[in-house]
């Protein structure tokens, strides 16, 4: 019997040898997901970014503390309710382009189903909102800008950590409350004091 020296292959194989090595042999066809042409790269957002993230949660924390400062100053002329109103009117008209923007001016078709599934709680926003505005409005005037913002900050974080460990509101992501957190909350709650005190 013959062999090629390099390959060690015999020339004279039998069809049934070919056939055991064929069924030795397991073929995974490729789905029509998963082909080279169906393969998109993945678009990255820019808020996939941390760092970007965090940028947006710090101009939203000045935007947050100037505009209770505002809304104050606004109140002294035109009244605290006004204010409030003005206030929302803007905002809501705000959010309103920014939405065109978003969905590119065409509304999603199941809208009224989307907003059919929603939790009842999920409309209260506009009201805690609201809350916010006039409290800051009332209570500014009385204690200032820097302790009325690290008052509200402080709640924020001690409701933002609760609702973190027991996943409230439809919060996904669960982050228990663990003792390095509440050390940091109430490290939080020293400063809140001292900057109402001094």
């Amino acid at each position: 019997m013959l062999h090629d020296t390099d390959s060690k292959v015999s020339v004279h194989e039998t069809p049934a040898t070919y056939e055991s090595e064929l069924q030795s042999i397991k073929v995974v066809p490729m789905s029509r997901q998963s082909s080279i042409r169906d393969i998109k790269p993945t678009k990255m957002s820019i808020l996939d970014n941390v760092f970007f993230c965090a940028l947006l949660c710090v101009i939203g924390g000045v935007a947050t503390a100037s505009q209770g400062a505002i809304n104050s100053t606004l109140g002294r002329f035109i009244g605290q309710g006004l204010s409030s109103t003005i206030v929302f009117t803007v905002g809501a008209a705000t959010s309103a382009v920014y939405w065109m923007i978003e969905v590119r001016g065409r509304p999603p078709a199941n809208l009224p189903t989307m907003l059919a599934k929603a939790p009842w709680w999920a409309w209260t926003g506009g009201i805690l909102g609201a809350c916010f505005v006039i409290i800051t409005i009332l209570a500014i005037p009385n204690i200032g800008a820097g302790t009325t913002s690290a008052i509200i900050v402080s709640s924020k974080l001690i409701a933002g950590c609760i609702i973190d460990h027991f996943q409230l509101l439809g919060v996904s992501v669960h982050r228990k409350y663990t003792l390095w957190r509440m050390l940091a909350t109430l490290v939080l709650i020293g400063c809140t004091v001292v900057i109402a005190k001094f």
